[in-house]
């Protein structure tokens, strides 16, 4: 399976989501959607899938059957995957995926706008132990895949039991790009992501904000074609 990219739509309103993804339909990119579940809604999601795949991003984090009820409740929708916090338990993310239906779920380890030390005063462990012990704890529970920052997949990849779990990795970062207020602390190149083993990398601003977004994509899928 090749890298594949997932667009992040954030801090658009319904209409630009909707018109990039429309001129993206043909690249079978999928379209994540995070602030859009707010306003103009879940209904976004509907309305995104003609254009391809929709990863509903609201990162749930509450009891068990708090969020067994909100999956369920967005699974109408119709998402291909929805996202919740590793960190919310064993027995949430089993209420997760026995709610999901036909979307898959997918579980945030540490985020990638923690670097070390903020690792260690949230969760008293370096980043590495942190991650592996949330994607045991997803494996455990049977979710598709874990969202984490590219620079853990080459330590993951040691560990069989982690082996069929889809490999998510926002921090992605084009060569010579330069962000204004970067808030990611963990980050690769698209390539070294794939060369890594990405499954799918995450990219909103160089796409969104390109001239041509269409092209923004087939430049990052040639970027990633460079590395073998």
């Amino acid at each position: 399976m090749k890298t594949q990219i997932i667009v992040a739509l954030d801090g658009l309103t319904a209409a630009e989501a909707l018109a990039l993804a429309e001129k993206l339909a043909e690249l079978d990119v999928v379209f994540k959607v995070n602030d859009l579940l707010d306003d103009p809604g879940p209904q976004i999601i509907t309305d995104l899938s003609p254009f391809g795949r929709v990863m509903a991003d609201p990162k749930f984090h509450d009891i068990p059957n708090t969020v067994a009820n909100r999956v369920k409740k967005l699974v109408d929708q119709g998402p291909d995957y929805i996202t919740v916090h590793a960190s919310g338990g064993l027995a949430m993310m089993r209420a997760a995926v026995k709610n999901a239906d036909s979307s898959q779920i997918l579980a945030v380890t540490v985020l990638t706008s923690l670097n070390e030390e903020e690792c260690h005063l949230t969760f008293g462990n370096p980043v590495k132990a942190k991650v592996l012990y949330f994607a045991r704890q997803a494996a455990m529970t049977h979710v598709h895949g874990i969202v984490c920052s590219p620079q853990e997949l080459k330590f993951l990849a040691g560990f069989p039991e982690l082996k069929t779990l889809i490999k998510v990795c926002p921090g992605i970062r084009l060569l010579n790009e330069e962000v204004k207020g970067d808030d990611q602390a963990r980050k690769m190149t698209p390539g070294e992501a794939k060369l890594h083993g990405a499954d799918f990398i995450v990219i909103g601003r160089p796409i969104v904000q390109a001239p041509d977004p269409y092209q923004a994509v087939l430049n990052i899928y040639t970027e990633m074609e460079k590395v073998d």
